[in-house]
């Protein structure tokens, strides 16, 4: 295949993936009924719990997964500072399989992660939300409206997060 045609195939299949994210994220108004759990055990219902008038961010995470570890890493170093000024509260909600889910707390804790810990132990939300890839946030109003998405870390990504998070509660306390 000849260089042109190679570069006319990579622009013609990303512009084909940014058309089916753009279109998939998009749809994505509320946060979908799932029950996870917290580090206790405790049920909490997804939906309802994200329309307590607290905006939030939602980290959908395993523990084999590099980028998540890297994203929830770079969450943590901005957290208290975004939690003083937006009131925001981010959650990490691991998707890690029910055996697994030993691992996770522990990484969490080793991490002195201090984001509320949930996991999607029968893959409710993910499902509900057809996610194919980790790491995957989503920025929720209090209101429980989505107001956007990201599938991927990139590192830079909580700068461009936090422009969105200002908007969103109109530049914090």
């Amino acid at each position: 295949m000849s260089l042109k045609k190679e570069n006319n195939m990579k622009f013609f299949i990303s512009a084909l993936f940014l058309l089916v994210s753009v279109t998939l994220f998009g749809q994505i108004k509320e946060v979908p009924k799932a029950n996870l759990n917290t580090k206790d055990g405790e049920a909490v219902e997804i939906q309802e719990y994200t329309q307590n008038g607290k905006p939030k961010l939602i980290s959908l995470w395993a523990t084999w997964c590099g980028p998540c570890r890297m994203e929830l890493s770079a969450l943590d170093k901005v957290y208290d500072d975004w939690k003083e000024k937006y009131d925001l509260e981010i959650v990490a909600a691991s998707v890690d399989i029910p055996p697994m889910l030993k691992n996770a707390k522990a990484m969490f804790d080793k991490n002195g992660w201090e984001f509320t810990f949930l996991h999607d132990n029968k893959k409710e939300l993910i499902d509900a939300l057809g996610i194919r890839g980790i790491p995957y946030s989503i920025l929720v109003d209090g209101s429980g409206k989505v107001k956007s998405v990201q599938q991927g870390y990139f590192r830079g990504y909580e700068e461009q997060l936090e422009k969105k998070i200002a908007a969103m509660t109109e530049g914090g306390k």
